[in-house]
């Protein structure tokens, strides 16, 4: 699989998601509607930073030794911190249904669900394990919550994979990602065993020596933000771009290849 050769370490040190300087208005919206469970207030009231909410819910998450000692609102506090993480996009447990929203009235289904994904990522063993079954088992445990698809689930495998010694790494799939790789390989869609495969050190290109490969997805994802609309492939105009860089070529030819038709000389 043909990887991206963008200078990775430029763009991670731009994803506003893991700033150290701010809590971005895209945290502050997420978190504000993760409140709404009633569960993370006390953790973030004092938060400054995006990076202060990452060190939150790593220390959740590595405050206990084993699987048994979390109790269903620890485990509930960490889904939300990570859902409040990731934004507005991470909002409809909170307000779906309108007049019933999922999180809040199926808490214990949330938190049997979540507890079962989460002692799965336990027993695997990152140095023995193959992505089906182990890893495609526990994202599709999560992805039975209802309102939480493949965007949020590997948000979660994220989280949890970063914090647990035992767990492979594994980096965040939402459609950015999946339409990037698609069109850096010239395929209709590409699947997450696929994405993770591209990761992988023999693949990895020079501008992504010494980053692992959270930082390197994050570094795609700030690279996306800045020359794409949304989450579709579509480039937006040069005055919209808040940062200059020869990588936009490749975002030329990403988007070419995605749809040939769609530059013009």
């Amino acid at each position: 699989m043909k990887n991206l050769n963008i200078d990775y370490k430029f763009w991670f040190s731009k994803n506003g998601y893991y700033s150290d300087t701010e809590l971005t208005k895209e945290v502050k919206t997420g978190l504000d509607h993760a409140k709404k469970a009633g569960l993370i207030n006390s953790h973030v009231e004092d938060l400054k930073t995006n990076k202060d909410l990452i060190k939150v819910i790593e220390g959740k998450i590595k405050e206990k030794s084993n699987l048994n000692e979390y109790l269903d609102d620890d485990l509930l506090i960490i889904f939300d911190l990570i859902q409040g993480w990731g934004g507005p996009t991470g909002m409809r447990p909170y307000v779906k249904p309108k007049a019933n929203p999922s999180r809040m009235n199926q808490e214990k289904l949330y938190a049997q669900t979540y507890r079962e994904a989460v002692e799965m990522l336990y027993e695997i063993d990152k140095d023995n394990y193959a992505y089906d079954p182990d890893i495609k088992n526990i994202k599709n445990k999560i992805e039975k919550l209802p309102f939480v698809g493949v965007s949020f689930s590997t948000k979660h495998l994220s989280f949890w994979s970063r914090s647990l010694d035992n767990c492979p790494e594994l980096v965040i799939f939402d459609k950015k990602l999946r339409n990037i790789f698609s069109a850096c390989n010239k395929q209709c869609n590409i699947a997450y065993k696929e994405f993770l495969e591209s990761f992988s050190d023999n693949l990895a290109p020079k501008s992504a020596e010494g980053l692992n490969m959270f930082k390197k997805e994050a570094a795609i994802f700030a690279f996306s933000n800045n020359y794409f609309l949304n989450e579709e492939l579509v480039l937006k105009k040069k005055e919209q771009f808040k940062i200059e860089h020869k990588d936009e070529g490749i975002a030329r030819e990403l988007v070419s290849n995605h749809n040939p038709k769609s530059i013009k000389s």
